[in-house]
């Protein structure tokens, strides 16, 4: 397989390139260790960077929030004291603020012309935006499409929201999108979510199924609605100066393998995304699904978020930005 040739790659560039000395790469994350990303870590980035004829170069992977929040990770990472991460796009939006439009409610109409156009010029524009605040951008992954829950009653319509606390991630589109729709939009970080859930801080929240189902959210929400408001995905980060350290062959072969690594994460990803989905129904969690005509009252209710987007972040990105998904989409 591509990655066993990788890891070969690795291995030439590295006997020449790293002293004899042990260097570690560590990796810190959000997800848990059941979760897609930090599946595809272990089965492709980890073997492809450790496994090297005599050399000890190893890859310590931190899922889980065990390195703390994710803004912390994030600024872990930023400073060099860990390589990596692999978090929410969402939690970047304080750096780069065209991340923003990754954010816009309902862009995406599937994942496929997601990754078209984020595989394109989008990626190498925040590639160097990223650059420039100190994180080196290793791939683009899959988090996938976001869908409410709560624990109080099946959502529609978007008067279902309103007044209803949901919790959001800390990102200024994602706040903005369910305040337009009514919501008491409640910025909490991943590790603050069950324990507000659990006692009734909120309402309810929003994330992919596989977030659901891996953080046992069912155990205090009830109703789950197909929204699909949001496309979410994970950025796999390194470090700009321990990456800028490396010999370049050894950036390249680092590079490599965090390309497979993407990929594979993908096609876990999507192959998941409707198992836990079923699972959840086993479960007994009540998933309605959104008839076209109710999911056209949720997009109309948002408009007002991509003129403040255009406002924000500069009205000839956000229109290219969407006449890209267009293309994609061919329309």
């Amino acid at each position: 397989m591509g990655h066993f040739r990788l890891s070969g790659v690795v291995a030439a560039a590295m006997l020449v390139a790293l002293p004899a000395s042990a260097e570690t790469l560590r990796l810190g994350s959000g997800f848990q260790a059941g979760h897609s990303s930090a599946k595809a870590v272990e089965e492709i980035f980890t073997p492809a960077l450790g496994k090297i004829d005599g050399m000890d170069f190893k890859v310590q992977n931190f899922p889980g929030l065990q390195l703390g929040s994710a803004e912390e990770i994030i600024q872990q990472t930023r400073d060099g004291t860990i390589f990596g991460a692999y978090i929410s796009s969402a939690y970047f939006n304080s750096y780069v603020a065209e991340l923003g439009a990754l954010n816009l409610p309902f862009a995406f109409p599937s994942r496929e012309v997601a990754f078209e156009v984020l595989d394109g010029s989008v990626r190498d524009l925040l590639a160097e935006k990223l650059k420039a605040e100190g994180f080196r951008l290793l791939g683009v992954m899959e988090l996938g499409f976001r869908h409410v829950t709560n624990s109080a009653k099946p959502v529609t319509t978007p008067d279902d929201l309103k007044g209803m606390s949901i919790r959001l991630q800390p990102n200024p589109i994602h706040m903005e999108t369910f305040r337009t729709l009514g919501a008491n939009a409640v910025a909490l970080d991943a590790s603050e979510l069950f324990a507000a859930l659990e006692q009734k801080v909120v309402d309810g929240q929003e994330n992919p199924y596989a977030v659901i189902d891996l953080y046992k959210i069912y155990e205090s929400q009830q109703y789950v609605t197909d929204t699909a408001h949001f496309f979410d995905v994970i950025l796999f980060v390194a470090s700009e100066n321990v990456m800028a350290g490396f010999p370049q062959e050894v950036q390249d072969a680092i590079a490599a393998a965090a390309r497979a690594t993407t990929l594979r994460q993908r096609e876990i990803a999507a192959s998941e995304d409707g198992e836990h989905k079923r699972h959840l129904a086993e479960l007994g969690m009540q998933i309605t699904e959104l008839t076209d005509a109710q999911r056209a009252l949720f997009r109309e209710a948002v408009a007002p978020v991509y003129q403040k987007m255009r406002t924000q972040i500069g009205e000839a990105y956000v229109d290219e930005f969407l006449a890209a998904i267009d293309r994609a989409s061919g329309n």
